[in-house]
């Protein structure tokens, strides 16, 4: 579907409006770096800023035009995304195995605050121009997809120009800070003057139907209403449904409590009469013409008066107050749940189907409103999982679960008695399916596993060869740099030669004889004989070094560093008479290996402030975006990537943008994590390191924080609140 011409013209304007707006901000960067005593850059950033000032002065065209074309880039990329037309790579398949690690990471957590800083800064601004670019696609509710102008765009672009400035990591997040902040402030008047253009053009600005309310709206609710989450919020919604307060009875001490409850829910006469089954039988004929592709509330589905006049009779049909008052909550959970805009239209109408059944169950089985475990409840938690688990359109793994879920509310809505033992084997059926989906997808990724197995054990290999040669080096006196490249790098080699070549490979003794050889050379005894010993030595003991360097990628400046720190040593080491010596006690040299050769940490690394809004729901403003009462980012890191399951999903900010995942696999060790990504074969390969970076970082998510059906929960409590 091509774009429409009006939001093509709002997106040719802002476009031509960019250079001013790069241009503006390499002028204010540029001023607060030149300022950088007054400014509010951090000590460490302060040490940077003259290599800064004169890269961006060398570098000013290139920063504008990476920042442009980038821009541009991202920008096409939104509009193809709303089109449904975007073409992506595919890391980790046909082109080989792209792995995240803890580097990759730190890029997109620099991105990540970026964003954010220009989201809080512009906040209202971006949230008034999505209103108005809501209209221009023609959508009936706001969203912050319908802008393509959006923060990340901007962070992305900011990135990619501080890149072509400086190869310097820590210069290019110093950049970044800095000109995410200017950038921030010019965004801000640029997005209010998009509006007011948009205004004057005579577009309308769309209306809000999401709103949630900060911490301060919960004050003066009941305690019971305070939380959808918390037992006994489905009985107390139940009182407070029209149709029979006074005869509402919730089973305590009452003789009519259904058995097997506890007490606890509605008690039902279980007596239906013929006007009922009657009104019940209608409604089901509606739902069963519900079209697949859009719920009830969409033009091309059932119309909303007629289901309401269904309803109104069945809720004039039924026997007791009770029963009244159970299907007016089955039925404002259903209109919630369907008018939920995380669950695909496609989804709805699955979840519609299942609503007269629900009924029946709910009137049958009073424990279905006593606990949010019901089958019922954990069946439409599924559902409502499985469709935002699939938000591309045309993803064919989506459409296997979507036809799995109708044939399944098919199956139910048919059942002449349905109860929780039915609901229980049809999500059974369905986490089972979902169980073959992974399974599958885990069989195409098979040479990514395969891959990741390698690197799993290479690692694993790495690190006991690293501490055997730290407890080998520990007598001996020789500089930092040689200490870190036979403990780190040659360990490394090594490990590569063992698993590749096996050990009794001739190559792969070479290069642990090497180690002896090595060792033996940089503490050479002052006497004839072992210089000529040396001598003869040298020539194969570098070509085996260079050999091993080159088999593991060892850049070319730390192959030559190692080089000529061996020469110095070497030369050293030829010459007769006596040798200074280090100097250094047993115990200081113990030390200091310590300090050079301890394995990197997997906590927060350079970036211990890095953080993103938790959410990063581009349309809900920061001032409410306060700590769910069901969250638990606060646990420790890598608890939470350590409990990762299969099949689990998750909202995952990799490769600079938010992406929906779902874990397929794990490695023996769990060093390794393979996800499959938001469109078939696409598959991300991540570190637990890097994943736990993330988590730190607020970058790995829960896909959904609450529920489908808490939400469509907490939606009536803010009804009941407002009554």
């Amino acid at each position: 579907m091509p774009t429409a011409p009006v939001l093509q013209r709002f997106v040719d304007d802002e476009l031509a409006r960019a250079p001013a707006i790069v241009e503006r901000t390499l002028a204010g960067a540029m001023q607060l770096l030149r300022d950088s005593k007054d400014s509010a850059l951090s000590p460490n950033e302060r040490n940077h800023h003259f290599e800064l000032v004169d890269g961006l002065q060398r570098h000013a065209a290139a920063f504008q035009r990476a920042f442009i074309e980038t821009l541009n880039g991202q920008v096409a990329q939104a509009l193809q995304e709303q089109q449904g037309t975007l073409a992506v790579d595919v890391p980790g398949s046909s082109a080989g195995l792209e792995l995240m690690d803890e580097l990759r990471v730190e890029v997109d957590i620099e991105i990540s605050r970026a964003m954010q800083l220009i989201d809080t800064t512009a906040e209202w601004e971006l949230r008034e121009l999505q209103t108005f670019t809501s209209t221009l696609i023609g959508q009936h509710h706001v969203s912050a997809e319908s802008n393509p102008f959006r923060p990340l765009a901007y962070a992305t672009a900011l990135w990619q120009a501080a890149c072509v400035v400086t190869a310097v990591p820590v210069q290019r997040a110093t950049l970044l800070r800095v000109c995410a902040g200017v950038t921030a402030g010019l965004l801000k008047n640029a997005w209010a003057a998009a509006c007011t253009r948009l205004e004057s053009q005579g577009v309308q600005p769309g209306i809000y139907r999401t709103v949630l309310l900060t911490p301060a709206a919960a004050v003066g609710r009941s305690p019971a209403l305070a939380d959808a989450s918390k037992p006994g919020a489905l009985t107390s919604l139940l009182s407070r449904m029209p149709g029979g307060v006074a005869e509402l009875r919730l089973g305590i001490g009452g003789s009519g409590a259904v058995a097997g409850t506890g007490g606890i829910g509605p008690t039902l006469t279980a007596a239906h009469t013929a006007e009922f089954e009657q009104a019940l039988a209608r409604l089901e004929e509606l739902l069963v013409q519900l079209p697949a592709s859009a719920p009830p509330s969409a033009d091309a589905g059932l119309p909303p008066k007629r289901l309401a006049v269904f309803r109104a009779a069945l809720v004039a049909s039924a026997g007791t107050p009770v029963e009244r008052q159970t299907i007016e909550l089955l039925s404002r959970i259903f209109d919630a749940m369907l008018a939920d805009l995380r669950v695909q239209p496609s989804f709805q109408a699955v979840l519609a189907r299942m609503q007269a059944s629900a009924l029946r169950v709910a009137l049958r089985e009073p424990a279905m409103l006593a606990s949010h475990q019901h089958a019922v409840w954990l069946l439409f938690d599924r559902i409502g999982e499985v469709s935002a688990g699939h938000p591309r359109p045309g993803d064919t793994r989506g459409a296997a679960v979507l036809s799995c879920c109708h044939a399944l509310a098919e199956e139910l809505a048919r059942a002449a008695v349905p109860d929780s033992a039915l609901y229980r084997r049809a999500l059974s059926r369905l986490d089972l399916f979902i169980a073959e989906q992974v399974m599958a997808q885990l069989r195409d990724a098979e040479a990514t596993v395969a891959a990741l197995r390698l690197a799993e054990k290479r690692e694993i290999m790495e690190q006991h060869l690293s501490r055997r040669l730290v407890d080998q080096m520990v007598p001996l006196r020789t500089s930092p740099g040689i200490r870190r490249f036979i403990t780190r790098a040659w360990a490394k080699v090594m490990a590569e030669a063992i698993l590749l070549r096996g050990e009794d490979d001739e190559t792969t003794r070479g290069y642990i004889k090497l180690v002896d050889q090595l060792l033996w050379s940089v503490q050479l005894p002052d006497h004839p004989q072992s210089r000529q010993r040396l001598v003869s030595l040298l020539p194969g003991m570098l070509q085996r070094l260079r050999s091993g360097m080159a088999s593991v990628g060892l850049p070319a400046a730390e192959q030559e560093a190692v080089m000529n720190e061996l020469m110095t040593v070497h030369t050293e080491a030829l010459r007769p008479g006596a040798r200074g010596a280090a100097g250094l006690s047993a115990e200081d040299i113990v030390q200091r290996m310590r300090d050079e050769v301890l394995p990197e940490t997997t906590g927060p690394m350079a970036f211990s402030d890095s953080v993103i809004d938790l959410s990063s729901l581009d349309t809900v403003p920061a001032d409410v975006m306060q700590a769910d009462s069901t969250t638990t980012q606060t646990d420790d890191p890598g608890r939470r990537v350590e409990t990762l399951r299969s099949a689990q999903r998750l909202r995952l900010f990799v490769h600079g943008r938010w992406a929906h995942v779902q874990l397929l696999w794990r490695s023996d060790q769990s060093l390794f994590f393979l996800f499959a990504g938001e469109r078939p074969t696409h598959t991300h390969s991540i570190t637990r390191r890097a994943l736990e970076r993330l988590a730190t970082a607020g970058l790995m998510l829960p896909l959904e924080s609450r529920t489908l059906v808490q939400r469509a929960l907490d939606s009536l409590i803010r009804e009941q609140a407002r009554a």
